[in-house]
Formats: C-alpha cells, structure tokens, sequence
C-alpha cells in the first residue's frame, strides 16, 4: 500500500515511459481494475475502510488527539473488526509494517507485529510517536516531519534511513522469517509516501529533473463550476502553511515541478523495494495485492496534494491489482469497483465468512478468476464533510450535502470531470434518484460488530497475503 498515488502514476495505466517497471511486471501477471474507487479522498477514513469493508461514515472514527487539525483525523476505534482480525482469530499470523493512522498507533486492531512508520508532514499530532521516530531518535537523529515545509528537499540522512527503505527491511525479514513456518500469514506493508513531505533520496531524484516535468494542460483553466467554488472559497490559507490549497498559481512553475519530480522519484524508490519484498515469496501460494489510499490532483484542477478533499477522480481512483495464487492472469478491468472489496475478497479467499450482511464492499474473487463484473455496480466515495459522490455507468455525480448542491459528469465523455451537466434539465431525475440514494445510504447504520469470538485456526487455511 501506498499513501497519496495517483491510478495513472503507475507504468501501465498511461503512455510513455514508466516509473514503475517492477509494478507492472507484477500487475501484468495478474488481474488490473482500472477504475478502483477508494471510500474517501483522505487518508484516515479511506485506510479504515481497507481494512473493514465498511464506508468510512459508517465506522466508529474519532478524533485521535487534541492536535488532529484535518478531517484526516479521524481513526478507527480499537476493538473494531478489521479483516486483520478475523484472518488472525483463523490462525494467520499477520502483521503491519510502515503507515496506517492508528491512533494511538499500536491499538490492536489484528496485527500481531506492528512496526510503525507514519512520517507524517508538519503541524499533524505533535504528540505522535511511532517505531521508526524511536528508532531514529536513537541514532541521534530528528524525524523532519516536524519541520518539513512542503517545498521538496533530498531526504538529508543516510539512504538506509529513509522511511520507505525502513519500512521495507522489516517487511524483508517478517516473510524470510515465515520461511521457517508452515502457518498462514497476512502482511500489510504500507510505505508513507509519495505523500508529503516530499523527500526522495538523491539516488532516485537525481533520475527526475524537475525542469523536464510538464504540467497539466489544463493547468488553472478548469471552467466547471464547482471547481470555481472551491478555488474561491473551499479552504483558507494557515500561518503555518499545514495543508493549505495549494493552488498551483501561488507558487512559481518550478515549484510545481519539484513537487511532481519529487513524487515520480518517491514512486521509483518504492518500486525497487517492492521487488524486493516479491524476491521473498512465492507467488505459486501468495496472493500480492496493490493499492493506494487514495489519489493526488498533482497539478489537476490548479492543485497540488490532496486538498481540498473533494471525490474527483484525481483523488479517489486508485490503482488496484491483485496477483499470485489464484488469481487469473493477463486480465484487466474497466468496469468499476471499490478498492475496499478488499476485506471481504481476502475472507472469500481464506474460507472465512463475513462478521455480518451489511458490508458495503464485495467479494472481487469471481472477477479474479475469470469472471465478468457489474458495469452498472453502485460506487460510492465521500469526504468527512459532507460531499459523497455516487457513479452510476458512466455518469458521476458529487452532491454537496450540506447546501444541497450538484455535480454531474459524463466520464465517458468528460474523463476530466470538466462540463459540469446537473443544470441540464434531462438530467433532473438522474440527480433526484441519486441524491435520495446517497441520502439514504448515509443513514444507514454501523454495523455491530465489536465482539469477535475467536474460533479455532481453520486447518484448511494455508494462504499467504501481502499488501504492498
């Protein structure tokens, strides 16, 4: 897993040359989903919803200090089911390396291992400390997180103790060590970047200069109304600059293009640690999962990161592939799914039945062998603040629940979310069914499922899990 990417940042989703030709050896070995949605455009909600199968609105989040300043704030209460959960009451030993916004960070929500790297930008929890914070203090050194404005740098410390290289060296030695086992195992390695702040070691930035990115055509003439709002008026500037919109026109071109070379050289260090990681398992009995948290506007729109939060395609498509035992190769998809179908796909695969009827998520393992997907499946992202969106086909519609306001795109037409149609009279009651479908759907309750009673390890269970 990832954190902030881009579904075309990846080689095989776009023309040209690829940054990633380890991922898309992998992919290609497997099955791609090209319009895989996340639950939400922000870290938190997103993550608690990969590791549930549950939309975000309705899981028990909370604030997760008095310093948590963002809608990204909000994690997942201990106790919770989690698919890591029910797969180690099976007898799976699982474990977490590297990124998950667990508050406080080693909750248990099923990872028997958990070494924690959450490199987090400046202003976020000042009182968050994690594993690798631990382990860089005692070398003498800062986590620069705290001081890292987002203007891109060079990683200032040795190669070795960079996070992404941090996390993947305990992710190494967890699958070498289960060579040794003949137990079930479930590994999340969740590396902290492209997100901010942007510090690629000089070995991988040196192969992207910043002068050579090309900006979005489109750049700060994006006409659609909605847009317009919230370059007008979606969020504020900070004295500290935490997370501010950063509107593309606020910063000199090569700013811009430090930022995209940044994260294209972030993007080429964690495809060399993937293979890594692959070079220690076997794919005749691993099934190796990818995805992201969610997306980047990287330039789109007239914005840089994530903010504002709002569920265009830039921020909630993710790229999503599985490979290894069991799954079909060559094979890819333009039908849309949830990249959290994860969870209840991981449970189909392990045998084990769900905790209850009300996951929002599916089981993709049909898809993965061959089988076909519903084109017209309901698809669902929201932010915390009230802007689901609802893609049904072809057409995508953002709903602004608070003034009860709409966005309505032809992706077949618009790929670009661009010509905004919900002022077209024959559209009116494709957004009156939409909107009285999100509403009712944010209603709708969380499922009560606290207690797990822990069964014996199914002896049938032998899978093994990683998710890059």
């Amino acid at each position: 897993m990832t954190d902030q990417q881009r579904a075309d940042s990846l080689g095989y989703a776009r023309p040209g040359p690829s940054d990633t030709p380890n991922l898309d050896r992998l992919a290609r070995q497997g099955v791609i989903f090209d319009a895989a949605y996340s639950s939400s455009p922000s870290c938190v909600p997103a993550r608690s919803s990969l590791m549930t199968g549950i939309l975000h609105h309705r899981l028990p989040l909370m604030p997760p200090s008095p310093h948590a300043r963002t809608p990204s704030g909000l994690a997942l209460k201990a106790g919770y089911w989690t698919v890591a959960r029910a797969l180690r009451e099976h007898g799976y030993d699982t474990a977490l390396f590297g990124k998950m916004h667990f508050q406080p960070i080693k909750a248990d929500h099923g990872f028997d291992t958990v070494a924690s790297c959450e490199h987090l930008p400046a202003g976020y929890s000042k009182d968050t400390t994690d594993d690798y914070k631990i382990w860089l203090e005692s070398q003498g050194l800062t986590d620069i997180r705290f001081n890292s404005p987002a203007k891109p740098r060079l990683f200032p410390y040795r190669a070795e103790q960079h996070p992404t290289e941090w996390t993947a060296r305990h992710a190494e030695n967890f699958l070498r060590s289960q060579e040794r086992t003949e137990r079930p195992w479930f590994a999340v390695v969740s590396y902290p970047d492209p997100h901010t702040p942007y510090l690629p070691l000089e070995k991988y930035a040196s192969q992207y200069p910043p002068e050579n990115e090309s900006l979005p055509d489109e750049g700060v003439n994006v006409n659609d109304s909605l847009t317009g709002l919230l370059r007008q008026s979606a969020m504020q500037d900070e004295p500290d600059g935490f997370y501010t919109p950063r509107r593309v026109e606020y910063f000199p071109r090569q700013h811009t293009q430090a930022v995209l070379a940044a994260i294209r050289a972030s993007i080429r260090h964690i495809d060399d640690t993937t293979q890594r990681l692959l070079d220690c398992v076997n794919l005749k009995d691993t099934i190796v999962v990818f995805v992201s948290d969610h997306g980047d506007y990287g330039g789109h729109r007239g914005f840089l990161g994530k903010a504002p939060w709002l569920p265009f395609d830039d921020l909630v498509r993710v790229p999503f592939f599985w490979t290894g035992a069991g799954i079909d190769q060559g094979k890819r998809y333009g039908a849309p799914v949830q990249s959290f179908d994860l969870a209840p796909t991981l449970l189909d695969f392990a045998g084990i039945a769900p905790p209850c009827d009300s996951l929002d998520g599916i089981s993709l393992r049909s898809a993965l062998d061959g089988g076909i997907i519903d084109d017209q499946r309901l698809i669902v992202s929201a932010t915390t603040e009230g802007w689901p969106m609802l893609r049904r086909g072809h057409y995508k519609h953002i709903w602004h629940s608070g003034e009860n306001s709409s966005a309505l795109y032809n992706l077949k037409s618009d790929p670009g979310e661009r010509n905004n149609l919900a002022d077209d009279p024959q559209f009116a009651s494709l957004i009156s069914e939409n909107v009285a479908y999100l509403r009712a759907l944010l209603e709708k309750p969380t499922p009560d499922i606290w207690q797990i009673e822990a069964p014996h390890p199914d002896e049938h269970s032998s899978g093994k899990t990683v998710l890059l």
